[in-house]
């Protein structure tokens, strides 16, 4: 594990223009997660309407940024830079559900305070790709 982590910093040190690109496939999966956890874990606490919708909203910009991301890297690149565009749109609609989510489940007593606390982090995690990869 540490090997592996030595070598990721490594190839981020050493590249020149795609250090961005690079920082961004190694940080999504852990911010995808911190988001997949903290709303499926507020779906699971929660009765009330008013946490359950951000919740959903936020799995499901999530899922879309994931996808439309991937294929903005992988797919045709014609059209790279529009869809790019969008992907980075959507990072602000995942940062806006992020923190709706959190508010939400600050404001809900059927949310236990591990999944709160993870979705304060969650919340704060989102911002760095708006600020470090010019989101």
């Amino acid at each position: 594990m540490k090997k592996t982590v030595l070598v990721a910093l490594l190839v981020c040190a050493t590249s020149v223009c795609a250090w961005k690109k690079e920082a961004h496939f190694i940080s999504m999966p852990v911010i995808e997660g911190l988001g997949l956890y903290t709303s499926i874990r507020c779906l699971q606490d929660t009765r009330s309407t008013s946490t359950q919708i951000p919740s959903i909203t936020t799995i499901a910009l999530l899922a879309g940024d994931a996808g439309l991301g991937i294929f903005t890297v992988f797919g045709p690149q014609e059209n790279a830079q529009t869809l790019r565009t969008i992907h980075r749109y959507i990072g602000f609609g995942v940062t806006a559900a992020a923190l709706w989510m959190t508010i939400a489940a600050a404001n809900d007593r059927d949310v236990n305070n591990l999944t709160r606390n993870v979705s304060y982090g969650y919340t704060a995690v989102t911002t760095v790709p708006i600020i470090i990869f010019s989101f």
